[in-house]
C-alpha cells in the first residue's frame, strides 16, 4: 500500500518504510539487486518520503529506512543529513554510516565524520561525535586522525574519553 502511494496511520508507514529498507538491504545482499524495478522502487519511496519529511521524526524514520538499504549510492545523502541536520536526524545519519563496510568509506565520508567529531560547522552531540570518531577509527584511520581524538579525549567526559581511548588500543592491536 505504501509503495502504491496510499495514506497510512503513522506508525504503519514508520514500520513499513524500515522494512522496505530492510528488505531492498537484504535482496541486495543476496545478490538479488537484479530486481531492479523492486529495488529502485523501494530506494525510490524512502527517498520521496525523506524529501516530503516535514518534521524531524519522519526524517529520521526515512534515515532509518535508507541505512537498512545499506546501498553505498545513499552515502551522500547520509552525508547531508549527518553534518547539517538537528541532533537526532544526525545520529540516525552517523548511526547508518557506521553499519557500511569499509571499502564504502571513502576520503569524502572521512572528512565529513572529522568536521563531525572536531565540531567545525556547528556544535554535535557527544553521541554524534562519538559515532564519527568510531567511524574514522574502524576504517583504516590515518595516523593524523587517531593522534587528533588522542588529543580531543583530554576535553571530554571520562566515559567518552575512556571509551575512545580503548578504542584507539584495540585498532593499535
Amino acid at each position: 500500500d505504501k509503495l502504491d502511494g496510499k495514506q497510512l496511520a503513522p506508525e504503519i508507514w514508520e514500520t513499513g518504510i524500515v522494512a522496505v529498507g530492510s528488505l531492498v538491504g537484504k535482496l541486495c545482499q543476496q545478490k538479488l539487486c537484479g530486481l531492479q524495478q523492486v529495488v529502485e522502487r523501494g530506494v525510490e519511496t524512502i527517498l520521496r518520503g525523506l524529501q516530503g519529511a516535514k518534521e524531524e521524526p519522519e526524517v529520521v524514520v526515512s534515515l532509518l529506512a535508507l541505512g537498512n538499504t545499506m546501498l553505498p549510492e545513499t552515502i551522500p545523502t547520509l552525508l547531508e543529513h549527518a553534518e547539517d541536520g538537528p541532533t537526532a536526524v544526525t545520529a540516525a545519519a552517523t548511526s547508518a554510516l557506521q553499519r557500511f563496510p569499509t571499502p564504502h568509506i571513502s576520503s569524502k565520508v572521512k572528512r565529513v565524520m572529522r568536521r563531525i567529531f572536531h565540531q567545525k560547522r556547528k556544535g554535535y552531540d557527544k553521541t554524534c561525535r562519538l559515532a564519527a570518531a568510531e567511524i574514522l577509527l574502524d576504517n583504516h584511520p590515518l595516523p593524523m586522525d587517531v593522534i587528533n581524538i588522542l588529543l580531543a579525549t583530554s576535553e571530554m567526559e571520562t566515559e567518552v574519553a575512556t571509551f575512545l581511548l580503548l578504542k584507539v588500543q584495540n585498532s593499535l592491536r
